[in-house]
C-alpha cells in the first residue's frame, strides 16, 4: 500500500515535469496546423504516465480504506533487492540522459548499451565471452543508429567530445 502511494506520487511528479517539458518542444514548419506535431507523442506518453500514476494513488487509498495491512519497510527493501535490475536500469537511463549532450550520442550510447546488457545478463552468464559480445553490440548499434538518424532521418544528435 505504501509503495503504491509513493510510486504513484513520484510518478505523478515525473509526469507533470515531463508534460511541462513536452509543451516546450519546438514545432517546425506546417506541422502545427495538421493536428499532429512534435509535441503530440511526448504529450501522449506523459498523459499515460500521469494516468497510471493516479491509478496507483487511488489503489493505495482504496487499500487503506479497506484496511489492508501494508508491507513493512523490511519487506519493501527486500523487494527492491530482488528487483535491483529495475533500479540499475533507471539509474543508467538517468546517467544516459545527463551525459548525452556533454559526452555525445555515440560514446554515451556505447557505454549505456554495454552496461545495460551487463545488468540484464544473468550472473552466471557474465564471462569474458559475454563482455566481448556486449561490447560488439554496443559499438555496432551506437554507430549504426547515429548514422541512420543523422544521414537518413536528418535528426541531429549530440556529437559531444567527438566534434
Amino acid at each position: 500500500m505504501k509503495s503504491d502511494l509513493i510510486t504513484g506520487l513520484v510518478g505523478s511528479g515525473v509526469a507533470g515535469w515531463y508534460l511541462m517539458a513536452a509543451s516546450q518542444v519546438k514545432i517546425f514548419g506546417g506541422a502545427a496546423t495538421a493536428g499532429v506535431n512534435a509535441q503530440t507523442i511526448p504529450k501522449l506518453w506523459g498523459t499515460c504516465l500521469l494516468i497510471l500514476s493516479l491509478m496507483l494513488i487511488f489503489r493505495a487509498i482504496y487499500k487503506y480504506k479497506q484496511g489492508e495491512k501494508g508491507r513493512s519497510a523490511r519487506e519493501i527493501i527486500e523487494g527492491i533487492r530482488n528487483k535491483r535490475e529495475v533500479a540499475y536500469t533507471f539509474g543508467l537511463l538517468i546517467l544516459y540522459a545527463i551525459l548525452m549532450k556533454p559526452v555525445g550520442f555515440i560514446i554515451t550510447s556505447m557505454v549505456y548499451v554495454y552496461l545495460q546488457i551487463w545488468v540484464l545478463a544473468p550472473v552466471t552468464a557474465r564471462n569474458k565471452r559475454m563482455h566481448c559480445i556486449a561490447a560488439g553490440l554496443a559499438v555496432f548499434f551506437s554507430i549504426s543508429l547515429y548514422f541512420v538518424f543523422t544521414k537518413y532521418l536528418m535528426v541531429m544528435l549530440p556529437a559531444g567530445i567527438l566534434r
